[in-house]
């Protein structure tokens, strides 16, 4: 059960990748600004420190998003192959299931998948279990 809580948390936290990528990018163009003012001994914009500035800022969202989805991965292997049931996990799931069905085509099928399996299983989760049901 550790196995599943571990990659639960871990595919939480990197679902934080874009956000991530995305503060890397406006700083990186910040930077790009700076450089632009600076001139160097000839009166002309350092274009080397200018271009990795650009690169940087194109890059960090792109591996912003590969950590999403890595730890989406994570998330569902928690999820499905590690059996991982606590109640954080539940509602992180149904919220984050719920956000991604905008993200047509592929996160609107994943997300519900993941809808469909975890609702009716949701005293899974919180460990009860109807003594109706066990009969």
């Amino acid at each position: 059960m550790k196995k599943g809580k571990i990659f639960a948390v871990v595919g939480a936290c990197l679902q934080l990748g874009p956000l991530f990528g995305l503060m890397v990018s406006i700083l990186a163009m910040i930077g790009g600004v700076i450089h632009m003012s600076d001139f160097d001994h000839l009166g002309g914009v350092s274009e080397s420190s200018l271009e990795f500035s650009m690169v940087v800022a194109l890059y960090a969202p792109l591996l912003g998003l590969l950590g999403n989805m890595i730890g989406y991965i994570c998330l569902l292997f928690a999820l499905f192959a590690s059996r991982y049931r606590a109640p954080w996990f539940f509602w992180f799931m149904t919220i984050y299931s719920a956000l991604i069905l905008l993200l047509a085509p592929v996160g609107t099928v994943l997300g519900i998948v993941v809808l469909v399996y975890i609702i009716p299983r949701k005293e899974e989760f919180y460990g009860r279990r109807s003594h109706l049901s066990a009969g």
